[in-house]
Order: structure tokens, then sequence, then C-alpha cells
């Protein structure tokens, strides 16, 4: 196997490794039933357990679940105020008919939490209103500072029962943001807290991008004076990819097995797009064409690649073999397309289309070829991703003081939440 060279990177740019340590979970349960969901919100409550001397911790594990469940767009969390409406356990059991009366009409969540000596250890158990039967217990333990990771661990489980689809609470965000006279790369949480910055190299570094596993980030980097592919591992090591060079090399993209890298290089003198493969350090040039071929896009099923190209005159969005053949339009809304992104299916291309002077994301169908437009206003949006589960995307937009944010949205263009503040942040990339 072809190996890239690594050089072990200063303890600031550890935070990769331990952002993707375990958090210490365990599940002991053996008892699974039968969870009723469909199209409709599932109403579920969360009662806050009363824990002495510690209640600000449980508040906050609490409410990271709440609003973990409330993000992913499957769940209506009941008013906790009306909780005080139904009563404890007795010698009967869970009083099962009392929460429907406040309209928790699918399930609620009993919490024990105990917080001593630094150290979260936490049971959670999964109750059906309609059958009025226990049917899920969980328990978690690790450390007070892995309080949102264990909150975020219990989201995902309660996703996974309702829906039997993975949640996107354990899930980060990679983006780009101005530092000093550089661009450095920054992470964060999927829902914008603990923002730490990762690289640290006082130069120019651009569009992170996850591998499929989310074990590795790729990006452009300056930081041997001329434009590299850089990546780091979970172990904090930092690796420069061949690629074959040239003044521009930029817009990486990961192969759904990780194998492959597809990017831009002008090494031949004109911007087209390569394909390198990670095992044998192979460099294949897709693209042969006078216009200018970048931002390439492989799809989920690797077969194809999405790329911007100005072939025509303006930019507009293509598709080809992943052996570079079949070379075909199908951006047509718009003076200026880029930054095509797949959804997790391959059934949709998000991308940024330039409308009235301004850019707005715009999602095409690729079975129908309709084209649906997801933002409006004023301001640019740009670099549309997907969320892992499809049911989101992550972007980035000046919309509100003119300064570039990073933003969420769930698919259909609703529910819109900034995620970052103060300097400009760009090109997200949402881990798998």
């Amino acid at each position: 196997m072809h190996r890239c060279k690594r050089t072990r990177l200063p303890l600031a740019l550890l935070a990769l490794c331990a952002i993707a340590a375990p958090a210490g979970a365990q599940d002991d349960a053996d008892i699974r039933g039968t969870i009723r969901g469909g199209a409709a919100a599932i109403k579920i409550a969360l009662p806050t357990p009363t824990v002495t001397g510690h209640q600000g911790t449980v508040d906050e594990i609490l409410q990271t679940i709440r609003d973990d469940l409330s993000f992913s767009g499957w769940f209506h969390v009941v008013d906790p105020s009306l909780y005080r409406l139904v009563g404890q356990p007795d010698a009967q059991g869970e009083p099962f008919d009392a929460w429907e009366s406040i309209g928790v009409e699918d399930g609620f969540v009993r919490f024990e939490i105990k917080v001593a000596d630094g150290r979260i250890d936490l049971t959670a158990r999964l109750y059906d209103v309609k059958s009025k039967s226990l049917i899920r217990h969980w328990r978690y333990a690790g450390s007070v500072e892995l309080r949102r990771r264990v909150g975020h661990t219990v989201s995902d489980e309660i996703i996974l029962n309702y829906t039997g689809r993975k949640g996107v609470a354990m899930t980060r965000m990679a983006f780009v943001s101005q530092h000093g006279d550089g661009k450095e790369v920054y992470l964060m949480d999927y829902d914008g807290a603990r923002v730490r910055r990762l690289t640290t190299s006082d130069t120019i570094n651009l569009s992170p991008v996850w591998s499929p596993d989310g074990d590795e980030l790729a990006w452009v980097s300056w930081h041997k004076r001329q434009p590299g592919v850089f990546l780091m591992n979970t172990k904090g090591e930092l690796g420069h990819l061949p690629t074959v060079g040239g003044e521009l090399s930029s817009a990486p993209d990961w192969s759904p097995d990780g194998t492959q890298l597809a990017y831009t290089s002008d090494v031949d003198g004109n911007t087209e797009i390569y394909l390198l493969d990670r095992t044998t350090g192979r460099n294949t040039r897709l693209t042969r064409h006078p216009g200018i071929d970048t931002a390439p896009a492989i799809s989920p099923n690797g077969r194809e690649i999405a790329f911007t190209s100005d072939r025509t005159g303006r930019p507009q969005i293509y598709l080809m073999g992943i052996d570079g053949l079949n070379v075909r339009r199908i951006s047509w809304d718009g003076v200026y397309n880029d930054s095509p992104a797949w959804s997790p299916d391959g059934g949709k291309l998000a991308y940024a289309s330039r409308l009235k002077g301004v850019f707005q994301i715009l999602v095409l169908d690729n079975g129908t070829s309709k084209t649906t437009r997801l933002t409006f206003g004023p301001g640019n949006n740009e670099n549309p991703r997907w969320s892992p589960d499809g049911r989101h995307l992550v972007f980035a937009s000046n919309r509100g003081n003119g300064r570039y944010a990073i933003y969420t949205m769930r698919a259909d263009g609703s529910h819109v939440k900034q995620l970052t503040t103060g300097r400009d942040a760009y090109t997200p990339d949402w881990s798998r």
C-alpha cells in the first residue's frame, strides 16, 4: 500500500483524536419491542430526575437530548411544564394514562443519573404509552466532561429505536474561518457547540472534507508554500497526499470506500479533475477540456462524479463516469452553478446557483430532473453539504449582517439555524 508521509502534530491539533474517543457507553439491556412511529411527529416526554448537588449537569444532559430529538424532525417533545400533572410511579407501575392525557402519545423516558467523583452514570428506560410497557433501556457512563456526548448517545439510541435510522447527534462539522492572517480548519459538534481550532499552520487552509468513516479529514493547505491536499487521522497524524502537484490542487472529495480522492489540479496548464488511488498512489486525469473543471463530488455508489465546468461559457453542473467518460450537463437554472453535493442515497444533488445576483441553494432530483429552490431572500447561500441521514443540509451564508456563517436547514429548506458567530466561516462539511 502506498502511504503518505506522516508527521506527529502539536497537541493543539489532537482535537480530532480527542473527540473521536469512545464515551464509555455500554448497553446492558436485553429488552426490545416494537415501537410505533409514522409520518406524524412522535410525541415523547423526557422528565428530568432530581439529583442533589448536580442538577446543572443533569439539566444540560436532558436539554441536549431534547434539542437533538427536536432537531431530527422526527419528534415533538411535549412541553416539560406539563410533566408536573403526571405523578410518579407507584405500586401499580407507571401512570401511562396520565402521560397520554397531557399529549404524550408515543412514549417517555425515565432517567436515573448519578454524578460523583467527576463521573456520570446514566440509566435510561424507554416506555411505550400505547402498550403500557417498558420496551428498551440503556446504561452509559463517562466523565462529567463528556456529559453532552452522553446526551447525544442517548438521543441517537432513541431515534434508532423509533425510526430504524441512525441519528446525527454524534456527528461533527468541519469548516474554515479566518485566524490572524490565515485561514484555519475548525471543528464543532453538529449543533454548533464546542467550536475548536484544528489546524495551527498560520497559512491558508480550505475545503475540509470528512472521509466516509469519519476517521480522517482532508483539506487543501498552503502549509508547504505550495497548495496540496493534506489529511489528518484520529491519531493526530498529518499526511500529505501524493497529488500531481501544480500551482493549484483543490476541492478534494472521497470515494464511498475511502480508497480514492478526486481533486482539481492545473499541473498540465489548465484546471482539470484527477483521481488519486490511495492504495497505489496513482493519479489519473479524468477531464480533458479547455474549460475549467473543478469541485468534483463522487456519487455514493462510486460510479459517477458531479463537477463544475465552464466549458459552455458559464459554470454549470455536469456528470461523468468515475472513469471520466459520458460527460453531460445537468444544471439549467441560473447563470452560475457550483459546489454539487450528493444526498446520501444518491437520489439528489444540492448545489449553489446564482439567481438575480446572489447565490441560492437548489436541489436537483436525479430521477425526475426536477429542481427545487431551498433558500430565498438577500445574501449568498453557498457550499451545501448533506447530513448523513439526508434530512438536513449545512451551508455557508452571509444573509445576516454580511458576515459568512455556518447554517443548517432541513432538506425542504425549513428550520434554518445559525451555528457560528463572529468571524466569517466558510465551506462546511458534515461528518458521516
